[in-house]
């Protein structure tokens, strides 16, 4: 074959070839053009939610199927809202409030604002069925900033707050059981040591062997229930021999002071923490409409009921001078009711059950920033994961090292009241962000619909909560909170969004994973 009979052949199959593909162009576009008229015919039926770049399938909820029955949604509320707060805020709350009668009723409030979240939160999950909570709803209702503003204080400054409690709460308990009057026995400094030193550990075995965790969940739970048992029935039968001198007492000598009951307020929050887990289940349920409402109320008054009962059962037994110190009250019930055998058996099973609240915690707050950077929120070495252990090892160790810092520097009621007083804000935009789905898309797809009150009173005592600690004293901290939220702003702009264009960030991105990677033997 000549030269130029060659170039004809290429040429031939150069053409052929574009006309191929250009047919596949115009078959393309057609395609295109159909799928358009389609989706154009589907949003006419259903109203979609508006838009976002987190690239979810909104309708995901389709996939899942519904085998969560009533009693097994109940289990799954019950367990992840009992926790140890009943066991370390009693006496914050009861000094707040200063009467015994007015303690258990600041209890039964608490279990109320509970209820009416839990199914605020129903309604969102079910519209909203996608993970990540509050983050997920603030960004489909309002946007990315405001979403991004929940996960940078909640989540990447303050994350560990909330769990720090838990930690200092087993070093009180575990004093307790060889010392009478620990307070003034145990010096900051050994007290100090223990927590680090059983925080270290908690941490190894978080980054080492988290299975251990989840195979040790049923122990921890089971421990936690029957300390309350044990402390409801040893109460009541002190009640009936006749000791009526404590819990006779009443609402005499109620305070009014409105900061000491937003700290109060906060302190129950903090004990009732886990009701809006509820949302994370919505999707799976058999017939929501009927059976959410019969879970989150049932769930959460069992949760009410067990609390009331302790707290009354502490306040039969425990005098109103020794339940407003910073006393291991459980181990103090145990001592006045079935002396010291009683002491040990609380004391143990509460320093059990604060070990695995803590492990628990820890192991979902930090998968809580590894999933943040996953989502281009934070800077990307805090999605590495280790190739031994299979753990997002950064993200760990920056958890535990905020951690550490509020260990050292915090103390228990002001740590609690601190991590209710800046979650939960953000909790009532969710509720306000509800209301504004129902007037601004009526008509989207509701599995599960909350009663109108649920929102507004959630909203008007989420106000409440966040009013008060700007009358006391301590009011600049509260503004410090407020500043640490605004700071997130040009922190969004800036950094994530990258609205100046600097490539350096890139770089410095791309570097800091590179040498954490290698570090830590990563990828």
């Amino acid at each position: 074959m000549t030269e130029e009979e060659e170039r004809n052949t290429m040429l031939s199959q150069t053409d052929t070839q574009e006309i191929i593909l250009s047919k596949q162009r115009l078959g393309g576009k057609e395609n295109i053009e159909e799928n358009e008229e389609e989706s154009g015919k589907e949003e006419e039926k259903v109203e979609m939610l508006p838009e976002t770049d987190d690239n979810c399938v909104l309708d995901c909820r389709d996939k899942l199927k519904r085998n969560i029955s009533i009693l097994h949604g109940i289990a799954l509320v019950v367990g992840t809202v009992i926790g140890t707060g009943i066991f370390i805020t009693p006496n914050s709350i009861t000094r707040r409030v200063n009467a015994p009668a007015t303690s258990i009723m600041v209890w039964f409030a608490g279990g109320c604002v509970a209820a009416t979240g839990g199914l605020v939160f129903s309604e969102l999950g079910a519209m909203i069925p996608l993970s990540g909570a509050e983050v997920a709803y603030l960004r489909k209702i309002y946007g990315p900033l405001p979403a991004f503003l929940s996960f940078w204080l909640t989540r990447f400054l303050l994350g560990s707050m909330s769990n720090a409690p838990v930690v200092m709460g087993f070093a009180r308990y575990f004093w307790s059981l060889f010392y009478d009057n620990p307070q003034e026995e145990v010096s900051w400094w050994m007290d100090k040591a223990l927590v680090m030193v059983v925080f270290f550990i908690l941490v190894a075995i978080v980054l080492c062997r988290p299975t251990l965790i989840l195979n040790c969940i049923v122990f921890f739970t089971t421990a936690k229930v029957l300390a309350l048992i044990v402390i409801i029935v040893a109460g009541f039968v002190y009640l009936a021999k006749g000791h009526t001198e404590n819990i006779s007492r009443g609402f005499h000598g109620t305070n009014t002071d409105p900061e000491q009951w937003g700290d109060a307020w906060n302190a129950v929050i903090y004990s009732y923490g886990g009701w809006n887990q509820v949302c994370s289940m919505t999707s799976e349920v058999k017939n929501p409409q009927r059976n959410i409402p019969i879970i989150v109320v049932s769930s959460v008054a069992i949760v009410t009921f067990l609390y009331l009962l302790t707290i009354t059962s502490f306040h039969i037994v425990v005098p109103l001078e020794v339940m407003v110190l910073n006393t291991a009250v459980a181990s103090e019930f145990g001592l006045r009711t079935m002396g010291e055998a009683g002491k040990v058996v609380l004391a143990v099973g509460v320093v059990i059950s604060t070990l695995g609240c803590a492990q628990c915690a820890f192991l979902t707050e930090a998968r809580c920033i590894h999933a943040g950077a996953a989502e281009g929120l934070i800077p990307s070495c805090f999605g590495l994961v280790s190739k031994r252990f299979k753990t997002p090892i950064v993200s760990i160790l920056y958890f535990a090292a905020i951690e550490t810092i509020f260990l050292l520097i915090g103390g228990i009621d002001f740590l609690i009241s601190s991590s209710s007083f800046i979650q939960f804000p953000f909790s009532v935009a969710c509720s306000a962000g509800l209301i504004l789905m129902r007037i601004t898309h009526p008509n989207i797809d509701r599995p599960y619909k909350a009663p109108l009150i649920c929102p507004i009173l959630f909203i008007i005592f989420g106000l409440f909560v966040f009013i008060m600690p700007f009358l006391g004293e301590d009011w600049m901290i509260s503004v410090i909170w407020v500043v640490l939220v605004l700071l997130g702003v040009p922190v969004f702009y800036l950094l994530v969004e990258n609205v100046c264009k600097w490539e350096f960030l890139k770089r410095w991105d791309g570097k800091a994973r590179d040498a954490l990677a290698k570090l830590f033997n990563s990828d």
